[in-house]
């Protein structure tokens, strides 16, 4: 096959990320902010961890819009008690931003964070 061919044979080729694969970069990458508590999952990853599978993105949702290369991210997460709860939050953001891009090379559009709850310690409950 000449070059001509072989060039424009891989020009024509895709690579395609799973949104499970986003969603546990992301994951992993909120994991790393300080003063986040935890991510927050739904029934079904609450089932998934009693049955052994521990998601790595569990709490979060990735999705693309439109343009394959924009991606919207959701992340549902508590954050300790005596942070700041918005600093903690775009910190969450700009991390995961970072990650996805540098990891994926694909272009974050949106990333929403809602957080649900108020972690205290163990000791501060008591």
């Amino acid at each position: 096959m000449s070059e001509r061919k072989r060039a424009a044979s891989v020009a024509r080729s895709k690579v395609s990320i799973a949104e499970e694969v986003i969603a546990s970069i992301a994951g992993i990458a909120a994991a790393e902010v300080e003063g986040l508590g935890t991510l927050k999952g739904s029934v079904a990853d609450g089932l998934a961890a009693i049955l052994g599978d521990d998601r790595k993105g569990k709490g979060v949702a990735a999705s693309q819009r439109g343009n394959e290369d924009a991606l919207h991210v959701r992340l549902k997460i508590s954050v300790r008690y005596g942070y700041p709860i918005h600093a903690v939050a775009q910190k969450v953001q700009a991390r995961v931003k970072q990650e996805i891009e540098s990891m994926t090379g694909l272009k974050v559009q949106l990333i929403d964070v809602y957080v649900q709850e108020i972690q205290f310690s163990e000791a501060e409950e008591a």
